[in-house]
């Protein structure tokens, strides 16, 4: 019985790769397993839509790193769209949100839109750099339509390049699957 349960045991640590999600949330029509480290999650809805955010302090600093996923009802306007509408729609999308972000930011900088596929629909990814109080933020953010819902998906960070946080909330957000 005591080498059934060490087997066992040994299993189950080996089966979960290292950083391995703590847990999976429903955000709308998708899922998203939450990168272990970022802490529980605060929600707020406006204008007919839900925003949640997880945040990851970096030790030693006072920096964090934001995990944000926006879900927005866009109504039956996308029902019957194709892969190229949906790609140029959350395009639009995504620029909408980019400039709530580039509003409270100094020195903002947008790179090229992106094509990219998240849940297995077409999706669109930019990166940006700015300033907040002096301070460099890097961002990368996603958009996707799904259904009826508008999702924009960002993870963001102070200094000038990606993070290793970052990266963590980049592969999850890569990772989201359909509900």
């Amino acid at each position: 019985m005591r080498c059934l349960s060490g087997v066992l045991a040994f299993i189950s640590l080996t089966a979960l790769p290292l950083g391995a999600p703590s847990f999976a949330v429903d955000l709308g029509p998708l899922v998203l397993a939450v990168p272990d480290g970022f802490d529980a999650p605060a929600s707020s809805e406006h204008d007919g839509g839900v925003t949640t955010v997880w945040t990851k302090r970096r030790p030693g600093t006072a920096d964090t790193t934001l995990l944000q996923v926006s879900v927005l009802d866009g109504g039956a306007a996308f029902d019957e769209a194709s892969a190229e509408d949906r790609f140029v729609g959350a395009q639009h999308y995504l620029l909408e949100f980019v400039r709530g972000v580039g509003g409270t930011e100094d020195h903002f900088q947008l790179a090229e839109i992106e094509h990219a596929t998240l849940a297995g629909l077409p999706a669109a990814r930019a990166r940006w750099t700015g300033t907040v109080a002096d301070k460099p933020i890097v961002g990368v953010m996603y958009c996707v339509l799904v259904g009826h819902s508008i999702v924009s998906l960002r993870t963001e960070d102070a200094g000038p390049a990606i993070t290793p946080a970052m990266y963590g909330a980049i592969a999850a957000i890569e990772a989201v699957r359909r509900r």
